[in-house]
C-alpha cells in the first residue's frame, strides 16, 4: 500500500498540459508527439445537446495530459478527477484515440472516480513502434500503464479491441483489476461474421489503403460512421465527421489495426482464445453492448454474460458499435450506478 500511495503521488507531480493547448503532428516511427491531433471539439451551440452533457464539455478543458513511459515506448494519458478509486479507459482501433472515443465520458465520471485514458501505442499522441502491434503487446503495455499510475487495482473499461484488452487483462493479471467494463468487446466469439472472407479482407491492398480512399469523400465518411458506430445517424454532427476525416488522413493511419488484425484472425478462427476462457474471469464484469452492433454482434455480449461467474450485461437499445458516444449519459450512469453498488462498503486501503 505504501509503494501504491508513493507511485500515485510520483504520477500526480508530473506535469501536464490542458487538452485545449495541445498541437497536432505526425510522429516519427519510434519518437515522442508532442500534440494529440484530437483538439476540434464538438461545440456547445450544436442542437440537441442534453444540459448535463453540456456540462461535461464545458469541463473538458480540465481534463490535463501527462506522458508515461512504458518499456521505452511514450504513452499519451488524458487524466481528470481524484477520487479514490482509478478507471482506466481503453480506446478501440481503426483510426480511434483516446479523447475520440472518451472525450464526452471522461467529465461524466471525474466528479466521483480518478479517470486516466491512455492514448494506445500506435494511436493518438503515443509512441509508434516498428513491431506488430498484437494483442499481448497491448495486454502487456496496459500493465505497465496500471503500475505507472499506482500500481493498486483498477476499474478497467476497454471498448471494441480495448474490451478485448480488459478480458485478456482479467485473464492474465487479475490482481491488477478491481471491476471490469468491456464495451461491444473484441474476443466475445469465436469467429468474426463472414469469418473467411474477413481474414482475405484483412490481408488485402483494400484494406491497406481504406482510410485513405474513404477521407477523401466527406459523405462517404459520414456513411461510415452511420453503417457501423452509430444507431441514431442524427448524432453524427459534421465536427465528428471532420475530427474522424483527419485522423483518416494521418500519416500510417490505420497501420495498427492492420498489423493486429493480421496477428489475431488466422483462416479458422483467433489466435487468442478469449470467447473459450470467459468461466476463468475472477472479477467482478459489466459488459455494456450496442443492440445493433454488426461488428460483434450483441449475442456474444448474452452468451458472456452467462459464462463469466459475477456478470452483469447492460444493453444499450438501438446503438452499434459506439455506444458511450453516441449515448454518453446512458453510458455514464450505467457505469456508475453498477460501481456504486460493486464497490460500496470498499476501499483501496
Amino acid at each position: 500500500m505504501k509503494k501504491y500511495n508513493q507511485d500515485r503521488a510520483e504520477f500526480s507531480r508530473r506535469p501536464f498540459r490542458p487538452v485545449s493547448r495541445l498541437r497536432g503532428g505526425s510522429p516519427k516511427k519510434g519518437t515522442p508527439r508532442s500534440g494529440d491531433g484530437n483538439k476540434t471539439r464538438r461545440q456547445n451551440a450544436e442542437q440537441g445537446i442534453p444540459q448535463r452533457l453540456r456540462k461535461a464539455g464545458a469541463l473538458t478543458n480540465q481534463i490535463e495530459t501527462k506522458r508515461i513511459n512504458a518499456d521505452g515506448i511514450g504513452i499519451t494519458c488524458y487524466c481528470a478527477g481524484s477520487g479514490e478509486h482509478t478507471i482506466i479507459l481503453l480506446h478501440g482501433a481503426g483510426v480511434d484515440s483516446a479523447m475520440l472515443s472518451w472525450e464526452e465520458v471522461i467529465p461524466l465520471l471525474s466528479d466521483r472516480y480518478r479517470v486516466i485514458a491512455p492514448d494506445l501505442p500506435g494511436y493518438g499522441a503515443s509512441d509508434r513502434i516498428s513491431g506488430s502491434y498484437t494483442l499481448a503487446f497491448y495486454t502487456d503495455i496496459v500493465k505497465k500503464i496500471i503500475e505507472a499510475v499506482g500500481g493498486s487495482p483498477v476499474i478497467l473499461a476497454g471498448l471494441s479491441l480495448g474490451g478485448g484488452i480488459c478480458l485478456n487483462m482479467a485473464l492474465t493479471y487479475p490482481e491488477l483489476i478491481r471491476i471490469l467494463i468491456p464495451v461491444d468487446a473484441w474476443g466475445l466469439f469465436g469467429r468474426l461474421p463472414w469469418h473467411r472472407l474477413t481474414y482475405w479482407f484483412t490481408r488485402s491492398k483494400l484494406n491497406d489503403h481504406l482510410y485513405a480512399w474513404t477521407s477523401k469523400v466527406p459523405s462517404l465518411v459520414r456513411w461510415s460512421l452511420a453503417s457501423n458506430l452509430f444507431g441514431d445517424k442524427a448524432k453524427i454532427s459534421d465536427t465528428l465527421v471532420t475530427r474522424t476525416q483527419q485522423a483518416m488522413r494521418e500519416p500510417d493511419a490505420g497501420k495498427p489495426f492492420i498489423s493486429f488484425q493480421r496477428s489475431e484472425i488466422t483462416p479458422t478462427g483467433l489466435t487468442t482464445n478469449l470467447f473459450g476462457r470467459l468461466e476463468a474471469i475472477s472479477v467482478p464484469t459489466l459488459l455494456i453492448h450496442g443492440s445493433l452492433d454488426k461488428a460483434v454482434p450483441v449475442k456474444g455480449a448474452i452468451v458472456a454474460s452467462r459464462r463469466i461467474p459475477d456478470c452483469e450485461l447492460y444493453r444499450m437499445e438501438g446503438c452499434k458499435h459506439w455506444p458511450q458516444k453516441e449515448r454518453p449519459e446512458e453510458f455514464a450512469d450505467a457505469v456508475q450506478s453498477y460501481l456504486t453498488r460493486k464497490l460500496k462498503g470498499t476501499s483501496i486501503s
